[in-house]
């Protein structure tokens, strides 16, 4: 498999080519990226009348905000009792917007939730440790200070230099993982209604992601920036050996993340300069076909 490094738009790339979605870095540097709801008592905004400011950090924390030292904060308006745990994938409806200022992202040109994976690089620091702060269920807004966002950089024209942050999120569902036997685990959070998984010899075309786990997580490589998809021979083919397992469990038109431990990817040797050694990886893929 072909791999480099590569720069792509600082709002990371979801369910296709043209969404706008969240990185992991304010840099514009090229190597700087790479309805399972439990019964809870719901704790509603009215119950405990917080006072959620327009676009500020500013004011006392209680059981429906939520204030770190950095500024960074979150503010609910429905709050419930299944905390997101970090490696999880949680599927979202979210705008993001600059504080006092325009919104830039959001998922409703797709139509549907989408998928966010903790732990790998995906989300800007500030959005990522906020999303780990709420629970399945939960709506609200993470309020996200420059240095955790895009930083003295900004991001081009989209987000400007030092800008906070607004994140108006709601947290639709968890997917629960396929865990095969060696460790991978399989994230499907777009299921087809197509029938077939791989067999032996079988050609799967597929677009993905590539990323690193851990608090260096970082996406590394991706199909996108050679314009065209990927092809692998299922069992007999020169890819890492978690992802021939974590495809035997998909069919065309599956999109899913396959976190796959270091001892089926590239182990201690690692690769060049892009995965480090001993560090797990995780694809996330969309099958096109199988055949």
């Amino acid at each position: 498999m072909k791999v480099k490094t590569l720069s792509l738009l600082a709002l990371l790339i979801v369910a296709s080519c043209e969404l706008e979605g969240v990185q992991n870095s304010g840099s514009n540097d090229s190597d700087s990226l790479g309805n399972r709801l439990i019964d809870s008592t719901l704790i509603t905004i009215e119950e405990v009348d917080p006072l959620i400011l327009p676009d500020s950090v500013n004011g006392a924390p209680n059981d429906m905000v939520w204030q770190a030292e950095s500024g960074l904060r979150v503010e609910w308006t429905k709050k419930e009792n299944n905390p997101i745990e970090v490696n999880d994938v949680v599927m979202v409806n979210y705008h993001a917007r600059v504080a006092g200022g325009d919104e830039y992202d959001n998922n409703d040109k797709i139509g549907k939730p989408v998928p966010l994976k903790s732990n790998i690089g995906m989300m800007v620091p500030g959005w990522e440790t906020g999303l780990l702060e709420m629970n399945i269920g939960d709506e609200g807004r993470i309020m996200i200070p420059n240095a955790l966002g895009y930083g003295e950089n900004g991001y081009s024209s989209i987000v400007p230099p030092e800008a906070d942050l607004i994140v108006d999120i709601e947290i639709v569902e968890k997917i629960k993982p396929i865990i095969l036997d060696e460790g991978v685990k399989v994230y499907i959070w777009q299921n087809t209604t197509v029938e077939g998984k791989p067999t032996k010899g079988q050609k799967i075309t597929f677009d993905y992601f590539a990323y690193t786990v851990g608090e260096e997580g970082k996406m590394y490589d991706n199909s996108y920036q050679n314009g065209e998809p990927f092809t692998m021979i299922f069992e007999n083919d020169n890819v890492v050996e978690g992802l021939h397992q974590g495809m035997s469990v998909l069919s065309a038109g599956d999109n899913a993340f396959i976190e796959i431990p270091t001892s089926l990817a590239y182990g201690k040797a690692g690769l060049q300069d892009l995965v480090p050694r001993n560090t797990n990886i995780v694809y996330d893929v969309r099958v096109i076909s199988i055949e």
